[in-house]
């Protein structure tokens, strides 16, 4: 039972959310573990977009509440029973949006649209996932980017294992180098799993490159792919699985995606096994 959180340094896009999505549905097909992802940003329903079409703000069935969110259901049911202290790690479930039975569930992101709120609510995310750590074999929360808020720092720190997520970027590389130095507490080495993302063999900056840069040993690299880039934007990330299986061989763009999360996968099982928590 572990909580893994992915975040970037930068307020680029970076991927990350893609590539969390990627790996728990790949871990959940690929494992008999029950897992949680989790949306932890504001106002984004790419995670959501992934599995589900999304009605529309301005279609008329939406427009019979007058935009007001349902609080007994979703992230927001579960701040609230958080909140008044009537949460069980056994009821968690009953928030969240199924993927693959008794495999992969979702609890989508907060629906407010109002950063005050949604701060506010977040604050009590770091309580939500510990709590839903009883449960799960592994909770994947994809976590606000940079350290600007005090509840990215709380969730990081709630966080088994972190994947920092950054780009082809030097800049990119800068932040996260200075983000690591500036907060040992939180970026323990030894929590820590590099990943670039959207990467490129024939940029300046490859794996052999970056990990000189980075002083990282193993970094672990996710290729750009448009194929599962469609199909997250198409609501078919499950199927995307499901139709090119979870086979590592072969030359083709899909098959070295499949291998790099694969990689990742057997990464965060060694560094499980060597902070001596088990999945």
């Amino acid at each position: 039972m572990a909580i893994i959180g992915f975040w970037s340094a930068s307020e680029k896009e970076t991927g990350q959310t893609l590539a969390a999505t990627a790996l728990a549905t790949y871990m959940g097909i690929k494992h008999n573990y029950k897992i949680l992802l989790v949306d932890g940003t504001f106002n984004d329903d790419v995670m959501e977009r992934c599995f589900w079409k999304i009605t529309p703000k301005n279609d008329p069935t939406r427009m019979l509440n007058k935009g007001k969110v349902d609080i007994s259901s979703g992230a927001e049911g579960l701040v609230s029973a958080v909140a008044s202290n009537k949460i069980t790690p056994e009821i968690i479930p009953n928030f969240t949006r199924v993927v693959l039975k008794n495999r992969l569930d979702v609890l989508c992101g907060l629906k407010t649209v109002i950063p005050e709120e949604f701060r506010k609510s977040l604050m009590l995310y770091k309580d939500l996932v510990t709590i839903a750590d009883k449960y799960y074999d592994l909770v994947i929360v994809d976590i606000e980017k940079t350290l600007k808020s005090d509840t990215t720092k709380a969730l990081l720190g709630a966080s088994h294992l972190i994947v920092p997520n950054f780009t082809q970027n030097y800049k990119q590389f800068e932040e996260y180098v200075t983000a690591v130095s500036a907060n040992r507490k939180i970026f323990d080495k030894s929590k820590l799993i590099p990943v670039l993302t959207n990467a490129d063999d024939n940029s300046k900056y490859n794996v052999k490159n970056v990990s000189r840069v980075l002083k990282e040993k193993d970094l672990n690299t996710v290729q750009y792919n448009p194929v599962f880039k469609d199909s997250a934007s198409e609501a078919a990330v499950a199927n995307f699985f499901l139709r090119y299986g979870l086979s590592t061989t072969g030359n083709d763009k899909n098959a070295g995606f499949i291998k790099a999360l694969d990689n990742i996968d057997k990464t965060i099982d060694y560094k499980l096994e060597e902070l001596k928590y088990k999945v």
